[in-house]
């Protein structure tokens, strides 16, 4: 299933058919978020985990908010102040 919007452009839908290891990429953000994080504790996280798929920190992003949206990450309530100063949402796992 194609992963871009109808006006992005033709690189961006080549781009999103050829990603084929969604739920691996879930799988280990779930697994970054067994401790909560902010996205980019989380971006850092993915990055150093041994055997992740190769994702962008955009994709790592929507790979989070898919998990939100399933209610499998939710918002912890907490945040963090990025380094540009502004406030972060920590995410966490839901607990089921």
């Amino acid at each position: 299933m194609a992963r871009a919007r109808n006006t992005d452009p033709k690189t961006s839908h080549d781009a999103a058919e050829s990603v084929s290891d969604i739920t691996a990429t879930k799988a280990h953000i779930l697994e970054a978020l067994k401790r909560p994080r902010s996205d980019a504790q989380l971006i850092e996280a993915y990055r150093n985990m041994a055997g992740a798929p190769k994702a962008s920190e955009s994709g790592i992003r929507s790979r989070r908010a898919e998990l939100v949206e399933t209610g499998m990450v939710i918002d912890s309530g907490n945040r963090v102040k990025t380094e540009s100063g502004r406030w972060s949402i920590v995410w966490q796992r839901a607990i089921r």
